[in-house]
C-alpha cells in the first residue's frame, strides 16, 4: 500500500509543478493583456485629443494664444498618460516578481515531494528485491536446490550441444 501512496504522491507533485508553470504563464498573459489594453485606451484618448485640437484650430485659425493653450493642455495630458503607462508597467513588473517567487516556491515544494516519493518508491523496490533474493537463497547465502539443479541442467545442455 505504501508504494501506491508514494506513486500518488509522485504524480501529485508532478501535477503541482506543471500547474505552477501554467499559472505563471496565465498570469503573464493577463499582465500583458492589461498593459496592452491600457496602451490602446491611451492611444484612443490621444487620437481624440488630437482631433479636438485640430477642430479648435479650424474653428479659430488666427487665435494663436488659444491654440497654444490647447496644445499645452493636450501635451500635458499626453505626458500624464505616458507617466501612467510607466507607473502601470512598473506595477506589473513588481507583480511579476512576486508571482515568480511564488511559482519557484511551489515548484521547489513539488520537486521536494517528488524526490521524497521517488526515494520511497526506490526503497520499496529494493526491499522487495532483497526479500526475493533472500527467499530464493533460503536465507543461508547459498542457492536453493531448485536453482542449483536448473544451473546444472543448463550447463549439461550447453556441453551436449558442443
Amino acid at each position: 500500500m505504501a508504494a501506491n501512496e508514494a506513486t500518488a504522491k509522485l504524480f501529485d507533485a508532478m501535477n503541482e509543478s506543471s500547474d505552477a508553470i501554467i499559472d505563471a504563464v496565465r498570469a503573464a498573459n493577463d499582465r500583458g493583456h492589461r498593459f496592452s489594453t491600457a496602451l490602446i485606451e491611451q492611444a484612443q484618448e490621444s487620437q481624440r485629443e488630437a482631433v479636438e485640437l485640430t477642430r479648435k484650430w479650424i474653428d479659430a485659425p488666427l487665435d494663436f494664444l488659444g491654440l497654444l493653450s490647447s496644445m499645452t493642455e493636450t501635451t500635458t495630458k499626453a505626458q500624464g498618460r505616458a507617466l501612467d503607462a510607466t507607473r502601470q508597467w512598473f506595477g506589473e513588473i513588481a507583480d511579476a516578481q512576486k508571482e515568480s517567487r511564488d511559482v519557484i516556491q511551489r515548484m521547489v515544494n513539488a520537486n521536494r515531494a517528488a524526490g521524497e516519493a521517488t526515494v520511497e518508491l526506490t526503497r520499496g523496490i529494493f526491499t522487495r528485491a532483497n526479500e526475493a533474493v533472500q527467499s530464493a537463497t533460503a536465507g543461508n547465502g547459498r542457492k536453493s536446490a531448485k536453482a542449483t539443479s536448473a544451473v546444472a541442467k543448463s550447463a549439461d545442455s550447453s556441453t551436449d550441444e558442443a
